[in-house]
């Protein structure tokens, strides 16, 4: 919604009922939605934005940020930038593709300095009501993982239990098909020109079988590639440095988890 059509009180009436409902039923109520710290294809332009508006229709809330290290989350973002229907490579898709050409927003790797968003929503709601986690945390310690958050929140969480990977990511090989067939079979807002969308869900058939032939080593070699490039685009002093204050601020040793320290 545009600032001028955005009303926060109407928001609160509506958001403040439902969770009247919640407590009612003696339940907990959380509100959750990828969208609130942006979008990746838009440069997350608007993340400060969201927040704030948040900040606004629930302003005791207890807030949740989950971040990743920032090479494995950019090459993460591309696959599922791939998946949705993108067609760009990599190095395309986290640069503009003319310099100065403002007309979309693009990806803004400088969002990629966590520090300064955590900054912004200790400053809308707290530091005592915000919690900052590692996603890598969760993939080496689910119950660790969950105990901070029920600590967190007060909110009694069930234990984890073991299980296939949910929405895992497809293989790099998978990704190479798919961008093809997405230039020319997948319509969506991040491409409008496709000129045989009914051939769309053949297609995704035909990457995912080629996609189970990918060998161990060949994927290797591929991330590696796709590593490299995203270091190339990194400015990797700054985010040392900005893993260096986050770090301090979540009381967490990000090095052991594989985030680049000065």
């Amino acid at each position: 919604t545009r600032d001028m059509d955005f009303d926060a009180e109407a928001m609160r009436d509506w958001v403040g009922s439902h969770l009247e409902e919640a407590t009612a039923r003696d339940g907990h109520a959380v509100l959750s939605n990828e969208r609130f710290s942006g979008n990746p294809s838009g440069g997350w332009f608007d993340a400060e934005r969201v927040a704030e508006r948040l900040a606004e229709v629930v302003p005791g809330a207890r807030v949740l940020l989950v971040v990743r290290e920032q090479r494995s989350w950019l090459r993460s973002i591309w696959l599922q930038y791939v998946r949705i229907g993108g067609v760009a490579s990599i190095a395309g898709y986290l640069e503009p593709p003319v310099r100065g050409d403002h007309r979309l927003p693009v990806p803004d790797l400088g969002f990629a300095r966590f520090d300064r968003y955590v900054d912004h929503l200790d400053g809308l709601f707290g530091r005592d009501r915000v919690l900052v986690l590692p996603y890598e945390l969760l993939r080496r310690s689910p119950e660790a993982y969950l105990d901070r958050i029920s600590n967190f929140s007060d909110i009694p969480l069930p234990a984890p239990s073991p299980g296939p990977a949910v929405y895992a990511s497809p293989s790099t090989l998978e990704c190479g098909v798919l961008r093809r067939i997405n230039l020319l079979a997948t319509r969506s807002s991040l491409n409008r020109g496709a000129p045989f969308p009914r051939l769309e869900r053949a297609g995704r058939r035909l990457a995912s079988a080629i996609g189970r032939f990918a060998t161990r080593g060949g994927e290797a070699r591929r991330l590696h590639r796709l590593h490299a490039t995203v270091e190339s685009l990194l400015d990797l002093p700054a985010i040392g440095e900005s893993n260096r204050r986050l770090a301090a601020r979540m009381e967490q040793p990000l090095a052991e988890f594989g985030y680049l320290l000065p």
